[in-house]
């Protein structure tokens, strides 16, 4: 199979334009149907915010809230879309970094301050000044938020500094617990298991320069102390994504392998291919659902041997995911770049239905109670209800 992997630094893994060769096809899929089911959605609302998105809509607690790039915040009723408050601070919002937990949507601000907002009317509950920029979205576990930090981005000089840290801010009054200096000039979105924190982060490697990929830590962080139990060091790259499993650490990087790092060593276990630019991934207790820019949708054991099924999307090359996809119940949703909305049985690769949107996708879609929500890339935000 052809293909060649997106062309782009490391340093600016979020900021480049994406340049694929020539992609190979595969034979028809029996589960595949090209035609369109136009009765499974229904638009409930749309919202136009006249500038483009970098995220999709994140849902919970009762709203929908998106920011558009140097745009506000906006809190939606998730099944009329009216705009039920706005969040506009002086200071400026980082579009890809917020997250809704609860009563509570934390946010981060322009100059390197960190806020949580009350969910039912935005009034600001507190915000703490963190003196580093947040631009990855902030990971919540009970009473604590992980709030990865970073010297380079869209908006920021691209400071070669190291020593990006990682905090681990009270969500009740902003108090700084702990907070960990690492080596690394960009940190993503951190996670946590089992009183462990995951962390991944880019470093400078004078022995890797000139290469496409780069440096990159990843650790195993005491959640209770802030103190590092493991570090892995790999050269895949910019980290993209971390999942904690029962066993293991998940991560994709720029290489666009999945790997696999036993959760309590570092060690690591396997690494597999996803043959090309990798969005990212989603796990439930048994599998991993994911596809690349090959158009082919995949399920794959968590141990990383075999697949369990395989759809091919149908239609025109380059159709790919934007974003993973989003699991609910036996269901798995997402959206291709063309527009099209796909439900699959997740333990088939059935597809159960297959709805053109008529839009050009920016970040794919989201879901919560029996809702999709999605953006285009003129800036209008769309509520639809399933209805199969």
């Amino acid at each position: 199979m052809a293909y060649l992997r997106p062309l782009f630094s490391s340093v600016f893994f979020a900021l480049t334009v994406l340049v694929f060769g020539p992609q190979a096809t595969l034979a028809a899929d029996p589960n595949t149907k090209l035609e369109l089911d136009q009765d499974a959605l229904k638009l409930a609302w749309t919202f136009d915010t006249g500038k483009p998105f970098n995220i999709i809509p994140t849902v919970g607690s009762g709203k929908v809230f998106a920011n558009a790039l140097d745009g506000v915040l906006n809190a939606f009723n998730p099944k009329t879309g009216h705009v039920d408050w706005t969040y506009n601070p002086k200071e400026g919002l980082w579009d890809r970094a917020r997250t809704v937990d609860g009563d509570q949507v934390f946010v981060c601000l322009k100059g390197g301050k960190f806020a949580a907002l009350n969910v039912s009317d935005g009034a600001v509950q507190w915000k703490a000044n963190l003196g580093i920029n947040c631009h990855r979205p902030p990971y919540v576990d009970g009473d604590m938020v992980y709030v990865s930090t970073t010297f380079v981005g869209r908006g920021l000089p691209g400071d070669p500094l190291t020593g990006a840290k990682l905090f681990a801010v009270n969500r009740h009054n902003g108090h700084v617990k702990w907070d960990l200096k690492t080596e690394d000039y960009l940190l993503q979105t951190a996670t946590s298991r089992d009183g462990t924190v995951y962390l991944a982060g880019n470093y400078m490697n004078p022995d890797q320069e000139g290469t496409e990929a780069g440096a990159a830590h990843y650790y195993a962080i005491d959640q209770e102390t802030g103190t590092i139990k493991w570090t892995y060091n790999s050269e895949d790259g910019t980290p993209k994504l971390l999942v904690a499993t029962e066993q293991n650490l998940l991560f994709s990087a720029y290489n666009d392998f999945i790997q696999a790092l036993d959760k309590n060593t570092g060690e690591l276990l396997w690494k597999r291919d996803s043959n090309n630019w990798l969005p990212g991934f989603s796990v439930d207790d048994k599998n991993i659902y994911l596809s690349s820019a090959t158009t082919i949708v995949h399920s794959w054991p968590i141990h990383g041997k075999g697949e369990n099924w395989r759809f091919n999307i149908p239609g025109k090359k380059f159709d790919y995911l934007l974003t993973k996809p989003m699991l609910d119940g036996e269901r798995m949703y997402f959206m291709t770049q063309r527009g099209y909305v796909y439900a699959l049985n997740k333990n088939t690769g059935k597809q159960d239905f297959r709805y053109s949107t008529d839009m050009n996708s920016r970040v794919g879609v989201s879901f919560a109670d029996g809702y999709l929500y999605m953006n285009d890339s003129k800036g209008r935000v769309y509520g639809y209800k399933i209805m199969k």
